[in-house]
């Protein structure tokens, strides 16, 4: 189980060319993982699935005009990760590097223009199957027996599979985590 914070930047492309004059800021969303993980060959690899919640906002502004996105996704995650170090010369600390996707759908969000509120709920530029592939380095500290304080870092970029709407969105995140590892065998 791990919980962050995503912060996020919108690639936005126009067929009509509408997003040439907009600049785009990051905005800040959570991160919620739960899932189960599997360790291969004495913990060198590691594979994990779980479910995924994922805020996605940013902000932008352009011919006087102030734009904000707060978007929400809930899927499954599947990742793998492997232990560049050997437990730390017994520290209890491993890192791992960690490749994975997600898949997810849209469960809500909401626009602001200026200072009307529009729900994106029915907005076929956000439905649809989201894809995010990442990257990132974690680490694991052993506090107990077992239960791992987990800590790292992923970099993402989430499209829409199956848009064909004239607009195009997809995501850049940095994702911070905190979680926890919790073994059910002794």
């Amino acid at each position: 189980m791990s919980s962050g914070n995503n912060i996020t930047n919108y690639d936005y492309r126009s067929s009509n060319e509408s997003d040439e004059n907009l600049e785009f800021r990051s905005g800040s969303g959570t991160n919620f993982e739960v899932g189960y993980l599997h360790s291969f060959n004495n913990y060198k690899l590691l594979y994990s699935i779980g479910f995924v919640y994922n805020e996605f906002s940013a902000e932008a502004s352009g011919a006087g005009s102030n734009y904000s996105w707060k978007t929400r996704y809930m899927g499954i995650i599947n990742k793998f990760s492997y232990n560049l170090s050997n437990c730390c010369y017994n520290t209890g600390l491993n890192t791992f590097l960690t490749l994975g996707f997600s898949t997810s759908t849209f469960t809500g969000g909401n626009q602001y223009i200026n200072t009307n509120y529009y729900d994106l709920e029915k907005s076929e530029d956000f439905l649809g199957v989201n894809l995010q592939p990442f990257i990132g380095i974690n680490s694991q500290y052993n506090i107990a027996r077992n239960l791992k304080l987990t800590l790292g870092y992923n970099f993402s970029k989430a499209f829409h599979l199956f848009n064909n709407s004239e607009e195009k969105i997809s995501y850049n995140t940095h994702q911070i985590k905190v979680g926890f590892l919790v073994s059910l065998y002794r």
